[in-house]
């Protein structure tokens, strides 16, 4: 039997699930048993997904959005979450004085490939897969491969996979060429929808709160104007007027809020409004491997 064990780089697997498919909704759960089919495994080993939080001090929202996200993987039996503070930092302008403060992870890759090496030395699995196209990971593949087990490399396109690591890899998976088998997000409403304004209202919220983990957990936000005009769903009006008024009377009740990020009018759910049942999956039965400590 091929156990089949999954590496998430979280901030560049969801970075190039933004970059390619932006108004898509990845069903890691789907993913995971696609994947591990894929490469010719037989059942999934483990699934460890690694990222950067932000720290207390950083903006709310799209902290919430990322936890959201992050708390809906836990769910997912074989899953486990490793999260790592992100660290301030600035650069100083040498003529001018202004300072550019911002965020950046730590330890998130060398955690990654120490468990990536120490899982394969202790047979663990016999197949891994790491979502990732970043060039550091090319000597970890090296140590697994001495090891005598195999790892691929998937990512949404070749785009943003290094050459190194594709050359390192021991093979790669293109998910973007089979995206509907382990994602949402239909180019057209259900008919009938904007007629019971009800119902389109509970399908606005639901969506937005999807548009908030998809770009919460690249540390972004919901933009007002491309949640009104281009965000697909499933089942949403196209019409841009009939979100705008469904999103007023949203507002109006309290279940979402508008704010401005940098300048740009932004919108998110309401304080502790509940996750729809599609967003807040059972608790999981006990995974099958426990993280390697």
């Amino acid at each position: 039997m091929s156990r089949v064990a999954l590496f998430f780089d979280g901030k560049n697997h969801m970075n190039d699930v933004r970059r390619s498919h932006p108004d898509r909704w990845i069903d890691h759960a789907r993913l995971a048993s696609w994947v591990v089919e894929r490469v010719g495994g037989d059942r999934l080993a483990v699934s460890h997904y690694y990222t950067g939080v932000p720290s207390s001090s950083e903006d709310g929202g799209s902290g919430r959005a990322l936890e959201d996200l992050l708390r809906d993987l836990e769910r997912i039996p074989g899953f486990f979450v490793h999260r790592f503070p992100r660290m301030s930092t600035a650069n100083v302008c040498s003529k001018c004085g202004h300072e550019d403060s911002f965020t950046r992870e730590k330890m998130v890759d060398t955690s990654l490939v120490a468990d990536l090496i120490s899982l394969a030395a202790q047979n663990a699995y016999d197949t891994a897969v790491v979502f990732s196209g970043d060039a550091d990971f090319a000597p970890g593949l090296d140590a697994v491969h001495r090891l005598g087990k195999k790892v691929w490399i998937a990512t949404f396109g070749g785009a943003h996979l290094s050459r190194s690591l594709q050359k390192a890899a021991w093979g790669t998976v293109d998910l973007s060429r089979e995206l509907d088998a382990f994602s949402a997000g239909a180019p057209t409403a259900t008919p009938g929808v904007a007629a019971d304004p009800s119902a389109l209202d509970a399908e606005i919220l639901r969506e937005l709160r999807r548009a908030e983990l998809h770009f919460g957990a690249m540390g972004g936000f919901v933009g007002s104007h491309y949640f009104l005009n281009r965000w697909r769903g499933h089942a949403i009006s196209d019409d841009a007027n009939d979100r705008r008024v469904s999103i007023e009377r949203l507002m109006s009740a309290g279940l979402v809020e508008g704010y401005e990020v940098e300048g740009r009018a932004a919108l998110r759910v309401a304080g502790q409004v509940p996750l729809p049942e599609d967003l807040a999956p059972p608790d999981p039965e006990p995974a099958p491997l426990a993280h390697a400590k």
